[in-house]
C-alpha cells in the first residue's frame, strides 16, 4: 500500500474539503480525488459520502480511520528512530518565530522536543511577521513559526499547528463587552488601536472592517501588543486582534469578544522544500507525530 494514500485520507477526514486538503498537501484537487478513489478501490470500500457538494465519512471510513492513523504514526516514529541513531549530537537548529509564540501550542512542542533530545540546540530568534519568510528563503534560518492567511508558495512546506480567529478587544465597561458575539458594524464609530503595517495583521483587520461595511477610524498603529492592551484598558479605544494573542495578555479590565464574521488564519512551522540537516528532519518528524498529543 502507498502510504501517501493514507496521509491523503487522514487529511481529508480532518478538512472534509478536497480543496483544503489539496492546499495542505501542495497538490491539486483532482489528484486528491484520484488518491482517494485508488485507496477505495484497493480496500474495496467507499470511504466518503459525496452529497450536495459536501462529504462525510462512511461507516467503513470511520472503521478504517484508527488503523490508518496508527500506520502513519508508526511509520513516522520509525523515521524518527532511524534519525536518532544517526550523528545528531550537538546539532543546532535555527528557528525564527513571531514574538507571540509562547501563546501557542507550538511552544509546548518545542519544549517537549528539547526535553526528549537535550543534545540538540534550538536557537530561537523573534522576528516581525512580515520578515520571516524572507529570512527563511535567504538562509538566515532553517525553520520559521509564522501566521499564514493564504499559503501558495511552491518552494515551501508547512505543518499546521492550530487555527486562530480575530476577536474584538474592548474595555470591560464597554456597553457590548459582555456579549457572546458581536457584529463588527457595532464598532464602526469607535477609535481603533491596531497593530501596524509592519505586521501581517494590519491588512486583515482593515479587510474585516471593510467586509462589515465601514472604514475604521484608526487612531493608533504600533507593534507592541502589550501597549495596545494598556490603551484599551485605559478607554483610549478598541482593537481587533487574533484571539490567542489577545488571551496571552488577559486582564480583568479588558474583554475579548468573538466576531460573527471572521478571517481564519493558521499557525505553522514552515521550511524550504528539499534536503535538510538530520536535526531539522528529526524536529520536523517529531512535530508531525506529536501534534495530536497537544490538541493540534
Amino acid at each position: 500500500m502507498d502510504l501517501h494514500k493514507l496521509e491523503v485520507f487522514l487529511n481529508l477526514t480532518q478538512t472534509l474539503n478536497y480543496t483544503d486538503t489539496a492546499e495542505n498537501l501542495f497538490t491539486t484537487q483532482g489528484n486528491i480525488s484520484k488518491q482517494i478513489k485508488s485507496l477505495e478501490k484497493e480496500l474495496d470500500v467507499i470511504l466518503f459520502k459525496r452529497e450536495h457538494r459536501q462529504i462525510t465519512l462512511t461507516k467503513q471510513g470511520k472503521a478504517i480511520l484508527p488503523y490508518a492513523k496508527k500506520i502513519v504514526k508508526e511509520y513516522s516514529t520509525m523515521k524518527i528512530k532511524i534519525s536518532e541513531i544517526q550523528d545528531i549530537d550537538n546539532s543546532t537548529i535555527e528557528l525564527h518565530t513571531i514574538p507571540t509564540m509562547p501563546n501557542y501550542q507550538s511552544f509546548g512542542l518545542i519544549t517537549s522536543f528539547l526535553q526528549s533530545y537535550p543534545k540538540i540546540q534550538l536557537q530561537l530568534k523573534e522576528e516581525e511577521s512580515y520578515n520571516l519568510v524572507t529570512s527563511l528563503k535567504a538562509g538566515k534560518c532553517e525553520i520559521i513559526f509564522a501566521r499564514t492567511f493564504e499559503f501558495n508558495d511552491s518552494d515551501l512546506e508547512r505543518i499546521i499547528v492550530e487555527n486562530d480567529d480575530f476577536v474584538a478587544v474592548l474595555p470591560k465597561e464597554h456597553p457590548i463587552a459582555q456579549k457572546k458575539k458581536i457584529d463588527l458594524i457595532e464598532l464602526k464609530n469607535e477609535r481603533f488601536l491596531i497593530l501596524g503595517n509592519s505586521t501581517n495583521l494590519y491588512t486583515p483587520v482593515l479587510e474585516l472592517c471593510k467586509n462589515a461595511g465601514f472604514e475604521p477610524n484608526v487612531t493608533y498603529e504600533g507593534t507592541r501588543v502589550d501597549l495596545i492592551m494598556q490603551m484599551v484598558q485605559n478607554n483610549m479605544g478598541v482593537s481587533l486582534m487574533t484571539g490567542k494573542t489577545a488571551q496571552g495578555f488577559d486582564s480583568d479590565k479588558v474583554s475579548f469578544v468573538p466576531l460573527t464574521s471572521n478571517i481564519s488564519n493558521k499557525l505553522c512551522f514552515i521550511r524550504v522544500k528539499g534536503q535538510h540537516s538530520k536535526a531539522n528532519e528529526l524536529f520536523w518528524n517529531y512535530v508531525k507525530v506529536h501534534l495530536n498529543s497537544i490538541g493540534g
